[in-house]
């Protein structure tokens, strides 16, 4: 099972299995298709790699082996358009879009045709202020809306439904928080300033952090993507130019990367995924 990885200042994708050892990589700098000006997000569905192409104002497509599909997106407010698409995710043929500059999310189709949207700048329940990753679990989009310092969480078209989260450094409190991942029931934050991970329940209760400013093992420089697994947890530590994995707890299991342009070293990554977004680890016969 792989994990891809947006290289964001390599103007490439990067793919690994699950233990770091480099598999295949695909894009450079420049506009045209397959080419990149700082990929950020990547979420892997239905053998299908969709890449927030973030200073191209684009979405673009790929199979698993990095072959482009499609694309879709230009700058600007109107509908389909982007000032810096900073979250992804497939769910049941749409496509949902953290549009941060335009403090909004749009839907398309896995075609790119623009189906709805929501969000507007400013404080209140549903409104935005540079919201970032987003997830979805049980028919319900969960944002990191990132400069309120708060978690929002959405119906799929876009009813709002509860929110967590205001400035800090407490438990439940966010410093920028950024990037998200639902899984067994349980929401996974990252935070860029307060260099930590923060568990939730599905309403906001916290339950559980880790993580402090640093280099070391289970230290952070700017967490940013996040993808919880049935058994791990596997963090972009973005200033570290590096991956690192936990356990659900948050015990430190282990890492690749350093920082550099050669195979499977990163300049600044942002975003991770694993096809089907969660995966599932099966028992050994005969062993528990």
């Amino acid at each position: 099972m792989p994990i891809f990885i947006g290289d964001t200042r390599n103007h490439r994708i990067q793919v690994f299995d699950l233990d770091g050892t480099f598999l295949r990589k695909w894009g450079s700098q420049g506009s045209g298709d397959g080419q990149f000006q700082y990929p950020s997000r990547v979420f892997a569905s239905g053998g299908e790699v969709f890449v927030c192409d973030d200073e191209n104002f684009r979405i673009q497509v790929f199979d698993l082996e990095g072959v482009f599909q499609r694309k879709w997106g230009s700058y600007g407010t109107g509908n389909g358009q982007f000032i810096y698409a900073n979250g992804i995710t497939v769910f049941a043929a749409e496509v949902f879009v953290t549009d941060d500059g335009n403090n909004r999310i749009q839907v398309f189709d896995l075609d790119g045709t623009f189906l709805r949207k929501w969000g507007s700048y400013g404080t209140g329940d549903g409104q935005l202020k540079a919201p970032n990753e987003n997830d979805i679990y049980k028919g319900e989009i969960f944002v990191a809306d990132e400069s309120n310092h708060r978690i929002q969480v959405f119906d799929l078209d876009g009813t709002f439904l509860r929110k967590w989260g205001s400035y800090g450094t407490g438990d439940g409190k966010f410093n920028y928080p950024y990037g998200i991942s639902v899984f067994k029931d349980e929401v996974f934050t990252t935070e860029i300033y307060n260099y930590r991970v923060q568990v939730f329940d599905l309403e906001g209760t916290f339950l559980r952090k880790w993580g402090s400013y640093g280099t070391g093992d289970g230290k952070f420089d700017q967490p940013q993507g996040i993808r919880a697994t049935s058994k791990e947890v596997f963090v972009v530590d973005r200033l570290n130019s590096r991956l690192q994995v936990f356990d659900l707890e948050g015990t430190f299991l282990r890492k690749w990367g350093s920082y550099g342009t050669g195979d499977g070293k990163f300049r600044y990554p942002i975003g991770c995924d694993i096809p089907a977004g969660k995966i599932q680890y099966l028992p050994i016969m005969g062993v528990g």
